[in-house]
């Protein structure tokens, strides 16, 4: 082997000679970004936050080996593939919070529904009183008719005219005052 294939790598705490051949080929940030299709700016802040060390071979040029390519193109495809299962999570987490929005509102019609059974009842037992109070007011009504009918009937001619009158004027005071006026 001659001595411009071979270079010294520190390993460890010994020196290795190591085959130029046989070492993975070094690339430095420049051209790792342009591989890559990204800018230097974002590859530096995958490299920094990676935590991948650069190889040195001399001076102040860092260079990085081939394997950094694909620990980047590996780790874009877990995090694409973690913000789609995020979208999938926020989803879900929607529908999530619709369906219970869907359950409040269902509980809340239930609860209005009740309500209204329950106004519709207390109308219905109303309008039975009504109905009772307005038949019981008509029975009265055809009772005082009959009394001021039996008025001029020759049979009652027993009653005084002080009876008459004091029936007729407590018929009068049951009409209502419209009827009282106008007659009708």
């Amino acid at each position: 082997m001659r001595k411009a294939d071979c270079f010294l790598e520190t390993v460890g705490n010994g020196i290795e000679t190591v085959n130029k051949k046989q070492k993975k080929q070094l690339y430095s940030q420049n051209e790792i970004a342009e591989i890559l299709g990204v800018s230097k700016g974002t590859l530096s802040k995958w490299l920094k936050k990676s935590s991948v060390s650069p190889k040195q071979l001399s001076g102040q040029r860092k260079l990085y080996e081939e394997t950094v390519i694909e620990l980047y193109r590996k780790s874009q495809k877990q995090s694409n593939a973690s913000i789609k299962l995020t979208k999938v999570e926020l989803l879900q987490k929607q529908l999530e919070e619709k369906q219970r929005e869907i359950d409040t509102l269902r509980q809340e019609v239930k609860d209005k529904d009740k309500q209204l059974t329950k106004q519709s009842e207390t109308i219905v037992e109303f309008a039975n009183k009504f109905a009772t109070l307005a038949d019981q007011a008509q029975k009265l009504n055809l009772a005082d008719k009959k009394d001021v009918k039996n008025l001029g009937d020759p049979n009652t001619s027993h009653k005084t005219t002080e009876t008459v009158s004091e029936t007729v004027k407590e018929t009068l005071k049951k009409q209502s005052w419209f009827k009282r006026i106008w007659g009708k």
